[in-house]
């Protein structure tokens, strides 16, 4: 009795002999190509996990450089208009000093003059000797007038006006949009990955099409074949939260056709 042939074509060598196959490729391999080809999946994890290392690191290093470049900045800014700010108010200060200090002088020379001026016609009725009732009234009431105005002087007093003459300054800091997270509840539309046209095989999927007047969503991969998400009670929760999430990601907007590039 013959032995059954078990033995089918390894993938890489080419040869029949009994292979395994791999669930990442949907490949089929022989034991020793097997083992070449899952130390080439650790080579390559191990070269992104250092990837995503280096990357970290440049986080670290441009968000601190960025933190202290921005500080100084807005320190330097601050700075600035304290200066300016101080600069304007001393120099209103200094102009209504001035003008303090020149209102009682003037207020003297207002009262020396009238008096002057009566002084002067008490002198000319003395030497015209000429004198009445209405010039004694007249003197009499000038006198009062300007002694009123020497025991009563214009009170000088400081007005403040509320609208503020410094231009204020506040710190805005704009928000960073925040990535939205999907819950891993997940329903499978795809299960495998490969070239050849069958419905739940994805050959390097590349877009998600969301189109919000049917509520559909498909799935485009690299060889323009199309996976459409089926409208079912099973996942239509999950439907309904791409579409509440949809407005998070979208590379191109056509009305009401989202279109999201994966890769």
């Amino acid at each position: 009795m013959a032995m059954a042939n078990n033995k089918t074509q390894c993938f890489t060598c080419n040869k029949e002999k009994i292979t395994y196959p791999c669930k990442g490729c949907s490949k089929e391999f022989c034991l020793m190509d097997l083992t070449k080809h899952q130390q080439i999946l650790n080579d390559e994890l191990n070269y992104i996990t250092n990837e995503y290392n280096e990357f970290k690191q440049r986080i670290n290093e441009q968000k601190q450089h960025s933190q202290n470049s921005q500080n100084d900045l807005l320190i330097k800014q601050i700075d600035q208009w304290e200066i300016n700010s101080t600069e304007i108010i001393q120099q209103k200060a200094q102009e209504c000093r001035e003008i303090a200090m020149g209102c009682l002088p003037t207020f003297f020379i207002d009262i020396e003059k009238k008096f002057n001026d009566l002084s002067q016609q008490i002198k000319q009725i003395h030497q015209e000797n000429e004198c009445n009732e209405i010039n004694l009234n007249y003197l009499k009431s000038q006198l009062v007038e300007i002694t009123e105005e020497l025991n009563n002087p214009s009170k000088i007093s400081i007005k403040e006006d509320s609208q503020s003459f410094i231009n204020e300054i506040s710190i805005i800091s704009s928000k960073i949009s925040k990535f939205n997270k999907w819950k891993q509840n997940a329903i499978t539309v795809a299960s495998g990955n490969g070239e050849e046209d069958w419905m739940d095989l994805l050959s390097g999927p590349a877009e998600l099409i969301v189109d919000t007047t049917n509520r559909s969503i498909s799935i485009l991969d690299d060889e323009c074949n199309r996976r459409e998400i089926p409208r079912t009670n099973q996942n239509q929760k999950m439907l309904d939260d791409i579409f509440d999430h949809r407005r998070s990601s979208i590379d191109i907007l056509y009305d009401d056709l989202y279109i999201l590039r994966i890769r």
